[in-house]
């Protein structure tokens, strides 16, 4: 793939892809709540590049090895965010480091990366613990009762704890108490966006359905409460400005970054930033877990293997107690890689082009969308071994003189290139954390097995009808 070009390229038309309406394109043939299904079965269908439209917009797919490991790495000089999805998260208020594009993404990723780096991370492990500590509580609770527990709501509970304590310093407790609405609010953002994105026409511009005015009504609440706490940090900072020299959470670090020479924050991103960071930390960290337990119930020997692990290594207590213990978790960690192999919340990416370039011997124009399918090459017998089997194993062997295939080039969960997501050591802190929790302290059962556990796509994947009794451990 380059922007110069001697031999004559093939048009982008002369790609194969599903057949479409005049106008509406293959709108009516896709099910956007199952998005990522349908262009990984087109897939199978029409190859590794083909393309088909939304309305005017025209996608390219690729789930070829080499083509998305060089787009990824090419964003954001050759390849950026849509047009499109920036100027959604704009109209929403948001449009922080995740939709940002070019100078204002570089302006804003270097304080997003250090607010996310490791020794912050180990820094706020304490508070991250206490936060594993309610949620063990309120599932010793649920074991008492016999309740159902809706596992993902559980989850997302104790992510919005999480990330609120890291980015703001503030403890809502959504754990054990009501909390703030924030996050019932948060819980229509991903969806209403899935909607939007997939939409050949944007006639929420023009007229407004009651799902878009739900949209903008719970956007509206979250930045009157992210405004406040923006306001109330000010205050505090004012107080102690010994603060604006050594942050103690991410609010922090935005606020006095806006004040250093030479990095200039609006208002406007801080606020977008905040926005941005709470939607990332719920959805995607809380839905791996809930992928993960899953596996724990459909796997019973694998789950004694991991437990055994964990009981070596926590001893006599009953969560990590240190960022140390999460580093002797091997099985924990590739438990928790095979789960986002297999349901990664992300199973696809879209980059936008540039310029001219050719792809696969294909002249690509300038505004042309490249959708990659991260999660089809993870599912790739070219590059994992029996890649439809949770095989913890791999993870440990990694290939060897056998002919087992582990390419790592092909597992994508966070990302790849230079927009690779500074979130991942967060999220894999707190999923160390709660799957040591859990395998220490409970086991778990499906309330109806005969239901189904579906993937359900809004912008990030999640299961749908993931709901369990807990039991303490036998």
């Amino acid at each position: 793939m380059n922007a110069t070009v001697d031999l004559p390229l093939k048009p982008v038309s002369t790609l194969p892809g599903p057949k479409g309406w005049p106008l509406l394109g293959n709108f009516t043939q896709i099910n956007f709540n199952e998005f990522h299904a349908q262009l990984e079965r087109w897939a199978d269908e029409y190859g590794d590049l083909y393309r088909f439209r939304l309305g005017p917009a025209e996608f390219l797919v690729s789930s070829d090895l080499d083509t998305i490991n060089e787009i990824l790495r090419e964003r954001p000089h050759s390849f950026g965010r849509r047009v499109a999805l920036e100027r959604i998260f704009s109209e929403l208020g948001f449009n922080g480091v995740f939709s940002s594009d070019d100078e204002n993404w570089k302006r804003q990723r270097k304080i997003v990366i250090t607010a996310l780096n490791s020794s912050h991370l180990h820094q706020f492990y304490d508070s991250m613990r206490a936060t594993t500590e309610r949620l063990q509580r309120r599932w010793t609770r649920a074991a008492h009762t016999g309740e159902t527990v809706d596992l993902c709501d559980d989850l997302m509970r104790y992510t919005v704890d999480v990330t609120t304590q890291l980015a703001f310093g503030i403890d809502f407790n959504t754990l054990e108490t009501d909390g703030p609405i924030i996050q019932t609010h948060l819980d229509k953002v991903f969806p209403g966006l899935n909607r939007r994105l997939g939409s050949p026409i944007p006639y929420w511009r023009l007229f407004k359905l009651q799902q878009d005015r739900e949209l903008d009504a719970a956007v509206a609440a979250i930045h009157t409460q992210v405004k406040e706490i923006v306001a109330q940090c000010r205050v505090r900072m004012r107080e102690l400005p010994a603060l604006s020299q050594e942050p103690t959470n991410f609010l922090e670090a935005m606020i006095a970054a806006q004040a250093s020479e030479g990095l200039q924050f609006s208002d406007e991103d801080i606020v977008a930033n905040m926005f941005t960071l709470l939607l990332a930390g719920e959805d995607t960290t809380a839905n791996t877990l809930a992928w993960a337990i899953k596996y724990f119930i459909e796997l019973p020997e694998e789950f004694q293997r991991v437990r055994r692990e964990i009981d070596e290594v926590l001893g006599a207590t009953q969560v990590p107690m240190t960022h140390q213990d999460l580093v002797r978790f091997r099985l924990v960690e590739a438990f928790a890689n095979e789960t986002m192999r297999l349901k990664p919340v992300a199973p696809l990416t879209v980059a936008e082009s540039k310029h001219d370039l050719e792809l696969a011997g294909y002249a690509v124009k300038p505004g042309t969308a490249v959708v990659l399918l991260n999660r089809r090459i993870a599912l790739s017998a070219r590059n994992f071994s029996n890649p439809e089997t949770f095989a913890l194993d791999r993870w440990l062997e990694k290939g060897n003189s056998d002919g087992r295939v582990h390419n790592a080039r092909a597992f994508l969960p966070f990302g790849g290139g230079p927009r690779f997501c500074p979130g991942r050591n967060l999220a894999l802190y707190e999923i160390k954390a709660v799957l040591a929790m859990f395998c220490r302290n409970f086991e778990a059962e499906l309330v109806d097995p005969s239901r189904e556990i579906e993937e359900l796509f809004a912008f990030t994947m999640s299961p749908t009808n993931l709901f369990v009794r807990i039991r303490h451990r036998a």
